[in-house]
């Protein structure tokens, strides 16, 4: 039998950065009980330990002080062995910094990913077991730390703890039905926990882009995991009734291909981020319990990383230009710090400059202050304003890097609109955002295909006609999966004009506050309609010839994108227009306060609601398919 060491005597090899990890495993084992899932709680081996009396309680309380700072002493260890790497003078490949959870720091008992890293790069590790994504974003240490070491590379593991629902995967699964597939056992909820994880993960990257223009992050997927008799998979599948185990590996292989599908999409929308795709890597072999691989598993995983490091950044001569605060360099580092006007999570917080995003924009900017008499039966729209909201959205959407089109009055044409939303639909690739602002009068024309209850189609008054909401729907429908639409419109009937849904009250019963409406007055829509009525049906007719009614237009022509109104009014009220801007974009400016805001979407939608009088109150309404990144990104967020 081995001689047994005390716990004063483990401190010390602990403390002792020569002796590696791969000699103090042995004197650690994994405690179950306590464990959750991707954070794994550690207890001493009585085998090689001498456990601490019970009348000892100095010395149990010394072992549990211990057990309990065990991803702390694993960080410190690791971070002194990246300065000696760094200082050492001979390294030449890329510094990295690493983020993640128990993939990431296993603390002692086994060789991770990071530790396999660790052998071949400087690699200055925040992982912790059991970290969440939602506690990285709280408390974001990888911008501190990439700005401390000047580090090219971010590493980022995340989202399994999401996987298997934070130890509650029971709540996600249906009981067991032998009438169901794998896939019918997960409830619609599991896919929820994995958009969030899909939304944060998104949003470490565009924090990152924001503050480090030219680092790169790199996330990855998992394995299919192995159920067993864990807390995590097994335990919570065999409590609802799903015991056999061929069908529970199913089930967690649907789960992991749900997580890396929706990784890989997310990836395929930015150039910033790298996505790593471990299935079949581990094996159904090589797993130390049901979420964590065994050593050499993780190896294997580790040689993924390498090669997308390698391609990313290949090796090269390094001069030391950073220092961190957790550590001092080695006294031979030669260190020139990069001063920063502001601090990484300042910078975070601001809004993305144009060389920070990872995407493309391209925005389209209409304001029509009069319409062509001749086409709306001698009225001209007079308007002040439009043109005015126009100009003041494209200077927003320029300082965020968006390539911008403006469309002032006689140029806002039917033709002219929809050929540059055609144009930017084209040439839009995943990822890419399009963002649309309309300012001037809305409208109602027929009905001519009966998908709408009060057998009215809302309309945007462009120069020379309008353009009916049916029309824009198909022109929503040219752009491609995994593009983002945002269309900010000052008009009336614009509270659902992006969705072409019905208007909850005629006009007359709320005529709003005093102000001039953007709206076409009844009596001449009438004549308008009377006159043109030939040219709306055909227009209206060729829009709906890709579906039939309401309820089936959504099944006929899906919505790849995802679709994102703000507007200024909700269906029964009246947009105002003002002297400088309409009343719904002088707000939006405000709250904006030039990338001052710090919220998403909906937080952007309730401060616009507070700055506005009850009779005119903001609509945000989404289309087409859901994307839970987009719903957390700053607005105009590119």
């Amino acid at each position: 039998m081995a001689k047994k060491i005390t716990v004063e005597e483990l401190n010390a090899k602990v403390s002792d950065l020569s002796v590696p990890e791969e000699e103090l495993a042995k004197y650690f084992q994994v405690d179950e009980a306590h464990s959750g899932p991707m954070d794994p709680a550690l207890q001493l081996n009585p085998d090689l330990v001498q456990i601490p009396d019970a009348k000892d309680q100095d010395g149990r309380e010394r072992s549990a002080a211990m057990l309990n700072s065990a991803n702390w002493i694993c960080r410190l260890r690791r971070q002194a062995r990246y300065h000696r790497t760094v200082g050492s003078g001979k390294y030449k490949g890329p510094l990295i910094v690493s983020e993640g959870d128990s993939w990431f720091q296993y603390p002692f008992v086994l060789k991770d990913v990071i530790d396999c890293l660790s052998d071949d790069y400087a690699v200055f590790s925040l992982g912790a077991a059991g970290d969440t994504l939602d506690n990285m974003v709280r408390r974001p240490e990888y911008l501190d730390a990439l700005e401390d070491t000047g580090a090219s590379i971010l590493l980022l593991s995340g989202g399994g703890n999401d996987l298997v629902a934070g130890g509650s995967l029971a709540k996600h699964l249906r009981p067991y039905d032998p009438h169901l597939s794998p896939e019918g056992h997960l409830l619609g909820s599991f896919d929820g926990l994995l958009d969030h994880a899909m939304a944060q993960i998104d949003r470490i990257v565009r924090d990152v882009g924001r503050a480090f223009p030219h680092v790169n992050v790199i996330c990855h997927g998992y394995d299919y995991s192995q159920p067993g008799d864990g807390s995590w998979l097994g335990k919570p599948m065999d409590s609802r009734g799903i015991k056999d185990g061929t069908l529970q590996k199913a089930i967690a292989v649907v789960m992991v291909d749900r997580l890396n599908t929706k990784l890989r999409a997310l990836a395929a929308t930015t150039r910033r981020l790298s996505y790593i795709d471990c299935r079949g890597k581990v094996g159904p072999r090589r797993w130390h319990d049901e979420l964590h691989p065994t050593n050499a598993g993780y190896a294997d995983v580790a040689k993924l990383f390498k090669t997308e490091i390698d391609r990313l950044a290949p090796a090269r001569p390094r001069t030391v230009t950073h220092m961190t605060r957790s550590a001092p360099p080695a006294a031979s580092e030669p260190v020139s710090p990069a001063p920063q006007a502001t601090s990484p999570r300042k910078r975070a917080r601001e809004a993305t400059a144009p060389e920070a995003a990872a995407a493309t924009g391209r925005s389209l900017h209409i304001g029509l202050n009069t319409v062509d008499p001749e086409e709306y039966e001698g009225w001209d729209g007079a308007l002040s304003a439009c043109e005015f909201d126009a100009e003041d959205m494209t200077d927003i959407a320029s300082s965020v890097g968006f390539s911008t089109t403006t469309l002032l009055t006689k140029k806002a044409t039917r033709k002219a609109v929809t050929s540059a939303i055609t144009k930017a639909a084209k040439a839009s690739k995943p990822g890419d955002i399009f963002l649309m602002t309309y300012a001037g009068h809305g409208g109602q024309v027929t009905d001519f295909n009966s998908d709408e209850e009060d057998k009215l189609d809302e309309t945007l008054c462009l120069f020379d006609g309008q353009l009916i909401d049916d029309e824009l729907y198909v022109l929503w429908s040219l752009f491609p999966a995994d593009v983002r639409v945002l269309v900010v419109s000052d008009c009336c009937h614009s509270g659902t004009n992006v969705r072409a849904r019905r208007v909850q009250d005629a006009l007359a019963e709320n005529p709003g506050p005093a102000g001039t409406p953007r709206a076409m007055p009844l009596s001449v829509a009438s004549r308008v309609m009377r006159r043109n009525r030939a040219f709306y049906r055909k227009h209206a007719e060729k829009a709906a010839a890709h579906w039939k009614g309401a309820n089936t237009r959504e099944m006929a022509l899906p919505l790849s994108a995802s679709v994102r109104l703000l507007s200024a009014v909700q269906d029964n009220q009246l947009a105002l227009d003002g002297l400088e801007n309409g009343l719904f974009t002088g707000r939006l400016r405000e709250v904006w306060g030039d990338g001052a805001f710090q919220g998403d979407y909906a937080a952007f939608h309730r401060a616009l609601m507070e700055t506005m009088p009850p009779a005119q109150s903001p609509n945000h309404y989404t289309t087409g398919q859901p994307s839970p990144a987009f719903d957390a990104q700053r607005p105009f967020d590119i």
